[in-house]
């Protein structure tokens, strides 16, 4: 049967690090980045302190507004992505 697919706390709050980590670097308050992803404070607040996880949409948000690439959050996440041979 299907596995649930739902991050360990852990995972949970190495994600939300680098949330913290990229922001910062991008000079942006949580206020901010809270109004790029048309999200309130509080969630976004959570989520930075590995509290909450965010859903697939808000994820492809977050990496767009800051371009960053999955594979790379994934790596620094813990998350093992199996590749297709061929590709690197």
């Amino acid at each position: 049967m299907f596995k649930k697919r739902t991050p360990d706390p852990a995972q949970k709050e190495a994600f939300g690090q680098v949330v913290r980590t990229v922001r910062n670097s991008f000079g942006l308050t949580q206020e901010n980045l809270a109004e790029l992803m048309n999200c309130s404070v509080r969630w976004l607040v959570q989520v930075e302190n590995g509290e909450s996880s965010l859903n697939c949409m808000d994820t492809i948000r977050l990496l767009a507004i800051f371009e960053l690439d999955p594979a790379e959050v994934a790596k620094e996440v813990g998350l093992h992505v199996l590749v297709p041979a061929g590709r690197k």
